[in-house]
C-alpha cells in the first residue's frame, strides 16, 4: 500500500497505476436521473484520469454507466485503502464489471478512470473483432454495451462492426 494521504483520492490515484499528472476529483456523483447522465456525458471526453467514490451497493450500476458512456477504458477498483481487507483490481472497466458481478464487493470504494484519449485500433482482422465481441458478452455485457465497447477501441465502420455481430 502507499503511505495515506489527506483522502483516500490520492491514494487510490497512485495506487491504481494511471496517470496522475492531471486528474480530476468527482467524489459521488448524484444517484440518479438527467443530471447524473448530463455529468457522465460531459466527463467522457476529459483527457484527465478521473477519481469517483461509490457505495458497495452501487458500484456495479456506476460501471456499467461509465463503460456505455465512455468505451472499456483502463481502470482500477480500490476499496479499504490502508486497511486489513485494502485491494487493488486493475483492468479495462469491463473487467472490473465482470469481477463485480462474480463477486460483490464491500467497504469503502475509489473508483479510478483512465482519461479520454481517441487512440483507435487500425490493424484488425474480422476474427479479432469477432472474438473480441464474444469475450464481452462472456463477461455478461449486453450486446449493445459490447458493440459500443467495441466502436470506442477499433476504427471500424458501424455497417462492418453490425454484419460481424449478426454472424454471432
Amino acid at each position: 500500500t502507499v503511505v495515506p494521504g489527506p483522502n483516500a483520492a490520492i491514494s487510490a490515484l497512485v495506487l491504481s497505476g494511471l496517470p496522475a499528472n492531471n486528474f480530476l476529483f468527482i467524489g459521488f456523483l448524484t444517484k440518479a436521473g438527467a443530471k447524473r447522465k448530463n455529468k457522465l456525458s460531459e466527463l467522457a471526453t476529459f483527457p484527465y484520469t478521473l477519481i469517483f467514490y461509490e457505495s458497495p451497493n452501487r458500484v456495479e450500476s456506476l460501471t456499467g454507466e461509465l463503460i456505455e458512456r465512455f468505451g472499456d477504458r483502463r481502470a482500477s477498483l480500490i476499496r479499504e485503502i490502508t486497511k486489513i481487507y485494502e485491494e487493488v483490481i486493475r483492468g479495462n472497466l469491463s473487467d472490473i464489471l465482470a469481477r463485480i458481478k462474480k463477486k460483490k464487493v464491500k467497504g469503502e470504494i475509489v473508483l479510478v478512470v483512465e482519461g479520454y484519449k481517441k487512440e483507435l485500433i487500425r490493424s484488425f482482422s474480422e476474427e479479432d473483432i469477432r472474438k473480441e465481441l464474444i469475450r464481452l458478452l462472456k463477461q455478461g455485457i449486453s450486446k449493445k454495451s459490447a458493440l459500443k465497447i467495441i466502436l470506442s477501441r477499433y476504427d471500424i465502420d458501424k455497417q462492418r462492426l453490425y454484419n460481424i455481430a449478426t454472424k454471432i
